[in-house]
């Protein structure tokens, strides 16, 4: 049986929201919980809920997790868990799109770990094909759901993993930890990233959700491709099984707010990719004083604009006029976004308006995106600190729709569907003027280059736009419908 060190949670969650990170490691040299551990505080960006590691040496399997931050984790709560030999390790921070914290992976079943960052669209369906239970182990994660689906594959563990993953839908970037190997695998649209990198000096290997977790030591060697399952072991990478069975449909948001700047994500640098933005942005600038970017989500599209020529030729400033405390939420994390209560509280704690710079001057504020309207927030406060006029550029189109695939906001809760008409959005936001990206000038600055406007352009360049358009690439009625009962344990 597998040793549970810690499993503590520390607040209630009033409404769902899973886009996560995923870690992965086989080295018979490297400390694999310090190394696991590592890795996820470089992708706590990704998910704050809480931070979970399961590690292996053959022989026996401890896990660990718990809520929070993972350098809260396993630097304030729990000890790391320990094995003095351990060659195989997993890890998961948490963002949740259901269930509660009682949720957070790794999970563990017969012999097999199991760590996953996406949301899985046809898991109800799968739970009564295979007859399993809607709760197990007090857990109805669609990740809990397909470790059971997996297991009920027959074959040695690689075997199991090819067959059961083949049996899902919608989005999955996995890693497997199982006494022999690490596995990996990523769905067929390639929603999410995953990559792989070789650790230099050991003969080991890791994989990531994003290249922007890779320490110095770590060569970067390729992505998991989509619909691609890879075993990891001592004679190094293979591929074990292979989908050809759907488009490819990347998420674009992944570019526009959830990775890395520093990341390469689906063959793209992704600061190159908002500096881009910022330039097409440049296109529609106002008449303005200053360019001022929303922290730290904007700053990319901000330097953008500002680098531009057209900023360059009216002679339009960059200027830092917003002010994030990085000790303001330390326990809970930086990203309000992905928080999952209490967003608007938490950005009005979150920013501070520099008043000297902003008094009296004509502001255009930069942001990644517009989801459920806390910008309004930061309108206020800049107007409060004297700022003449309040425009803005927001660097994606308008998000009228939910995602099912990993990303937590739902049709109802987002700004442009519950006010159609921008004008309206413009006013409630207390904005004087707002521009939002075109889905063509989106994927311009994706490819490097103009694209044709006809058809769902996103298809055609091989993206997921359902949070944009409302088409989706998968069916999505049968996702695990979200809860509000969260459990608080103290």
């Amino acid at each position: 049986m597998p040793r549970t060190e810690s499993l503590l949670f520390h607040e209630s969650v009033e409404k769902p929201q899973d886009n996560c990170a995923v870690v992965g490691i086989f080295s018979r040299t490297y400390d694999i919980s310090s190394s696991v551990f590592n890795g996820l505080i470089e992708l706590n960006h990704r998910g704050q809920e809480g931070s979970g590691i399961l590690i292996t040496d053959g022989e026996e399997i401890v896990l660990t997790k718990g809520a929070g931050l993972a350098s809260i984790v396993f630097g304030m709560i729990n000890v790391l868990p320990n094995l003095d030999n351990a060659v195989i390790g997993i890890g998961h921070n948490r963002y949740s799109t259901s269930g509660s914290l009682e949720e957070l992976q790794p999970f563990l079943d017969d012999g097999i770990g199991i760590a996953h960052n996406g949301n899985l669209t046809n898991i109800e369906e799968l739970r009564r094909k295979y007859d399993i239970a809607e709760e197990i182990d007090g857990s109805r994660s669609d990740t809990r759901i397909a470790l059971a689906v997996i297991n009920e594959m027959e074959g040695d563990a690689g075997e199991k993993i090819v067959k059961g993953v083949e049996q899902f839908e919608g989005a999955y970037s996995m890693v497997f930890a199982t006494k022999d190997a690490l596995f990996a695998s990523r769905d067929p649209h390639g929603f999410r990233p995953l990559s792989i990198g070789r650790l230099r000096d050991s003969g080991g290997y890791i994989v990531m959700s994003e290249t922007s977790g890779f320490s110095t030591g770590t060569e970067f060697i390729r992505d998991v491709l989509p619909g691609e399952t890879i075993m990891i072991d001592d004679d190094g990478v293979k591929t074990i099984g292979k989908r050809e069975d759907a488009n490819l449909a990347q998420c674009i948001f992944e570019l526009i707010y959830i990775s890395r700047p520093d990341s390469n994500v689906f063959g793209i640098s992704v600061v190159e990719f908002r500096l881009r933005e910022g330039e097409i942005l440049s296109r529609h600038m106002p008449d303005v004083d200053v360019i001022m970017p929303v922290p730290r989500s904007g700053i990319s599209a901000a330097q953008g604009v500002a680098s531009s020529e057209i900023a360059k030729e009216k002679k339009i400033p960059y200027i830092d006029g917003i002010y994030t405390n990085p000790y303001r939420n330390v326990v809970d994390g930086p990203r309000t976004f992905i928080q999952p209560n209490g967003r608007d509280k938490a950005a009005t704690q979150k920013y501070s308006i520099n008043e000297a710079v902003v008094r009296g001057k004509r502001v255009v504020l930069v942001d990644d995106s517009l989801v459920r309207g806390s910008l309004r927030i930061v309108v206020e406060k800049l107007r409060e600190a004297g700022a003449r006029e309040v425009h803005a550029l927001i660097a994606s189109p308008p998000i009228e729709d939910g995602c099912f695939y990993g990303v937590d906001f739902g049709k109802d809760e987002v700004l442009a569907h519950k006010m159609p008409d921008i004008e309206e959005r413009r006013k409630y936001l207390g904005l004087d003027s707002l521009y939002y990206l075109s889905e063509a000038e989106l994927l311009e600055a994706a490819l490097g280059n103009p694209v044709e406007i006809e058809g769902d352009i996103f298809e055609q360049n091989g993206f997921c736009g359902g949070c944009f358009t409302g088409r989706y690439p998968t069916k999505v009625s049968d996702t695990i419908v979200k809860i509000n009962e969260m459990q608080h344990v103290s």
